[in-house]
């Protein structure tokens, strides 16, 4: 199908279900925006990730839905089906490759339904892109972007960048400020935790003797970041830290913790979303990796490092480790401070 001769007055795209994907697509929703600019383009997200498309300057509307188990997600499909029959979209690109995504924009009757064709979807897509080998091994960035090749010519690629609004700046400004920083030394983030599960995490032991290390070489203070749940995991981290510890667990939206993280000197972390949003503001990001492969899922960019092991095991993608844990293991503080030093000296 030529779509230059096609009228594509409302576009409407499924995003993804994680933090850091959706910071992933963002280079590609914006090269969908370039292909068409004349469309209203909305975005279909689970609700909990919509503070994330607020501030992007490419699409016009945001469509939120509940993620439900079991037979309430039908209902909620169904009800999100008649919604968007309403809108009547002329074509919906699919990010996900889920079977449950392509079914929402085939209930809803789009004309035109773009996605990978595999997860025994291929009856609810119009156009299928098949989904190579040889994309599983490339960056998610441009994983997602083969999405576009019904449309014809490539456009380059943009980096994904998050777009701050002012009033999250100026509440990470007043919350610094309320703790006395900023106060001319280094703020240094850690991220020890990972939503996708324990085998990403490097050890909150590690990442408190690295803090220490840091406040006392750098004199610098230490941002602990992560959900409310990860909270045990930072107080472990921050009992090695003294005053020189700041918990910011559970205590911002995904905007505001943006905010923060921009103010940061570095962030280190696991592989995350909390990574990818980091590295979405112009951050640097020391990143350690374990079960999961940074060719496909690393921080965007040259500025950022990746330290990861090359064991036998790994990449192996397991949410829990069965055996040794040796991917994360084999890190030694030791090395991850090396890293955090030869950034901090690069940025003076």
């Amino acid at each position: 199908m030529n779509f230059d001769f096609i009228k594509m007055n409302r576009i409407l795209v499924r995003g993804v279900n994680w933090v850091g994907d959706t910071i992933l697509t963002y280079p590609t929703v914006e090269a969908l925006k370039r292909r068409f600019p004349d469309s209203e383009i909305s975005i279909l997200v689970p609700s909990h990730l919509a503070d994330l498309w607020k501030t992007f300057p490419y699409i016009e509307n945001i469509i939120p839905f509940e993620n439900r188990k079991g037979i309430a997600s039908f209902f909620e499909d169904f009800r999100i089906s008649r919604l968007l029959r309403k809108e009547r979209f002329d074509l919906g690109l699919i990010l996900p490759r889920s079977f449950h995504s392509a079914f929402q924009l085939f209930l809803a009757k789009i004309p035109i339904r773009i996605g990978y064709q595999d997860e025994g979807r291929s009856l609810l897509l119009t156009h299928r892109v098949r989904r190579k080998k040889e994309f599983l091994r490339v960056h998610r960035v441009y994983y997602y972007q083969e999405l576009l090749k019904p449309f014809g010519a490539k456009h380059p690629l943009s980096s994904p960048r998050l777009h701050l609004r002012e009033e999250d700046r100026r509440w990470a400004e007043e919350i610094l400020k309320g703790r006395g920083l900023p106060n001319g030394k280094p703020m240094i983030g850690l991220n020890p935790g990972a939503a996708y599960g324990l085998a990403k995490c490097w050890f909150p032991d590690r990442f408190g003797e690295l803090g220490r290390r840091l406040s006392q070489t750098w004199k610098a203070k230490i941002l602990v970041f992560g959900r409310v749940e990860e909270r045990k995991i930072a107080n472990r981290i921050l009992s090695y830290l003294g005053g020189e510890g700041i918990d910011l667990t559970g205590q911002t939206n995904l905007l505001q913790l943006a905010a923060l993280l921009e103010k940061c000197s570095l962030l280190v972390t696991n592989d995350t979303g909390t990574m990818h949003i980091a590295s979405a503001t112009g951050t640097p990001v020391i990143a350690l990796f374990g079960p999961t492969d940074p060719k496909a899922t690393g921080p965007w960019g040259e500025r950022h490092v990746v330290i990861k092991k090359e064991v036998s095991c790994s990449p192996c993608f397991k949410r829990v480790c069965p055996t040794d844990h040796r991917c994360m293991e084999q890190i030694t503080v030791e090395e991850v401070q090396e890293a955090v030093n030869g950034k901090l000296r690069g940025l003076k």
